[in-house]
């Protein structure tokens, strides 16, 4: 009876298994080399495995060798010399494997044909990328040969395929030799493209293709077309359809299937930063008003230092992608510690595009504002025209590791036009990010100038006065909390700027990061008194999905005045 128990609990009760304790040591390899070998030993991919015992590792281990010399094979190197052992017991065991690769494989010939009407184009490859004498890498040739194959695909040659491809290796004369003949076939072109809804004008969705009938076939244009048609916000689904089975001699029609998009968005968000406060948006956009592509957008932002309602009418251009003529109107309420009041304004903007990421907008607006700013009440009425140009450019990376933005803006008013007074007003800002140090290291600099003529410095506004202090000028100092004070120690702005940044960041960990900065700068004015402020710091950054989350802690100091702030920013960067 006791026997029988015995054997019952054995049986019904489960036996915990431990892995082995196995280690793998490879030597004699470049890293690329050892990399490989790793991934292809059968040994590498079960060692961590409960069942694993020490007759299933010998069995492993006896086909390590014929597992490395596959695995070097790929890189030229087809005579090895491996040098195996295992040691150990039942619970532990140290496999080694010392690699000598040997001589490598090396190109001896290299035949590479384009045929068909490729073969006179100028502008497609006509080589081949690997030459004879070099070390045979079969990774390389596989890459070369689908990336010449795609190139030749995307200039417009559909039917283009290999006829011949051939990747031979003479173990007696070690030596390899390449076959490749590629026929490119007919150079096909873009025939008519039909583009199937009923929301919008056909004449205006033609605006969109940035291509002729006629013109070479190219799948990049195709998906640039549907990137566009997908940025309008007036389609949800975008399907794009190359027609080859109704070809017509070398004209291919494009079919692109479009799914409306709902006519009204609707948004509300929530928002904080230390110069605004906690923030609320209300926002609607109407994506099409009529059958030309007409949008509309309102907006209500609500917090203690600036509230607006605003809204804006868009009419797209001949290139409606870049180009618009905007008109708009807004009300805004602002109340922060250096001034007051409410403005009205009116504005239309022309805006296009100039290429290279340079854009140029011609602006008109119309403002009346009264306002409150050091002992001055007042109000003004002034028509501006204004000229900007702007270019954004980034390497589109989360963490951008190159980019840049500059700004160019000229305004100004006159008394024999619709104004209060005459200023003439200069802007300029630029910022520039790059990354060293294999992309964890980066530097962040910004500069802001601005110059103002005008015969008073009461006379102007405070919109177009300039003030320093707060998040995203010098830092250390509250919003507008820097710039030229009156007789009564009050900020009033001032008619000149200069603010600049210098800022080291350093990724710690997955989307974190901290940093180290330095700002400068103030607002002047050569009727009153302000001096250089500097604000010098540290601060973290979280890289949300919405733009990076910024955190910062300043020591800011103007002649004998110094004090610390914490700063909370989210936005993007550029």
């Amino acid at each position: 009876m006791r026997q029988l128990i015995i054997i019952l609990v054995w049986v019904l009760c489960p036996i915990p298994l431990y892995a082995l304790d196995v280690a793998i040591k490879v030597d004699g390899l470049e890293t690329k080399l050892k990399e490989n070998v790793l991934a292809y030993l059968s040994v590498e991919r079960e060692r961590q495995r409960e069942s694993l015992n020490a007759a299933r590792l010998r069995l492993l281990h006896d086909k390590a060798e014929a597992e490395i010399e596959a695995a070097l094979r790929p890189f030229g190197y087809f005579k090895p010399t491996v040098t195996a052992s295992m040691v150990g017991d039942e619970q532990g065991f140290t496999l080694s494997y010392h690699v000598e690769p040997g001589p490598p494989v090396k190109l001896g010939d290299v035949n590479f044909q384009l045929i068909g009407d490729g073969a006179d184009d100028p502008q497609l490859t006509k080589t081949f990328p690997m030459s004879v004498g070099e070390v045979l890498d079969q990774t390389r040739y596989e890459q070369s040969k689908q990336r010449m194959l795609a190139e030749i695909i995307e200039s417009g040659y559909l039917d283009a395929r290999y006829i011949q491809h051939q990747l031979q290796v003479d173990l007696q004369s070690y030596s390899a030799s390449i076959q490749l003949h590629l026929d490119s076939g007919k150079r096909l072109r873009f025939g008519d493209v039909r583009m199937h809804q009923d929301i919008l004008n056909p004449d205006y969705l033609a605006r969109f293709v940035p291509f002729n009938a006629g013109d070479p076939f190219s799948q990049e244009t195709l998906l640039k077309l549907q990137s566009d048609l997908i940025d309008s916000e007036y389609f949800k689904q975008v399907e794009v359809v190359t027609r080859r089975d109704q070809r017509e001699g070398d004209r291919v029609p494009i079919d692109i299937n479009l799914k409306p998009n709902k006519r009204n968005r609707y948004r509300i968000g929530l928002g904080y930063s230390t110069d605004m406060g906690p923030r609320l948006t209300l926002d609607w956009k109407n994506r099409r008003r009529g059958r030309n592509g007409h949008r509309m957008r309102s907006e209500l932002q609500i917090s203690k230092p600036l509230s607006t309602i605003s809204t804006e009418y868009i009419v797209p251009l001949q290139r409606p992608t870049v180009d618009f003529i905007s008109f708009g109107a807004s009300l805004e309420h602002f109340d922060s510690d250096t001034n007051s009041g409410n403005r009205a304004l009116l504005s239309a903007v022309h805006s296009v595009s100039l290429g290279r990421g340079w854009r140029r907008s011609l602006g008109l607006e119309y403002s009346y504002e009264d306002f409150e700013v050091g002992e001055q009440e007042d109000s003004s009425r002034l028509l501006v025209p204004s000229i900007t140009w702007l270019r954004i450019k980034s390497d589109g990376k989360a963490y951008i590791q190159r980019g840049n933005r500059l700004e160019f803006r000229l305004e100004g008013a006159s008394e024999s036009l619709l104004s209060t007074t005459d200023f003439f007003q200069l802007y300029s800002a630029v910022k520039f990010i790059r990354g060293f140090g294999e992309g964890d290291w980066r530097v962040l600099n910004r500069l802001e100038l601005g110059a103002t003529w005008a015969d008073e410095l009461t006379e102007l506004p405070p919109s177009k006065r300039f003030f320093a202090g707060g998040d995203n000028t010098v830092r250390g100092f509250g919003y507008q909390d820097l710039g030229p004070r009156d007789q009564n120690d009050e900020v009033i702005g001032g008619r000149y700027f200069a603010v600049g940044s210098v800022e080291l960041e350093r990724r710690i960990s997955g989307k974190w990061s901290g940093a180290l900065f330095l700002d400068a700068g103030n607002a002047f004015d050569p009727d009153y008194d302000s001096d250089a402020a500097y604000g010098l710091g540290f601060g973290a950054r979280w890289h949300s999905p919405v733009g990076p989350v910024r955190i910062d802690i300043a020591h800011g100091r103007v002649d004998d005045d110094r004090q610390w702030r914490l700063h909370i920013v989210v936005g993007p960067e550029l």
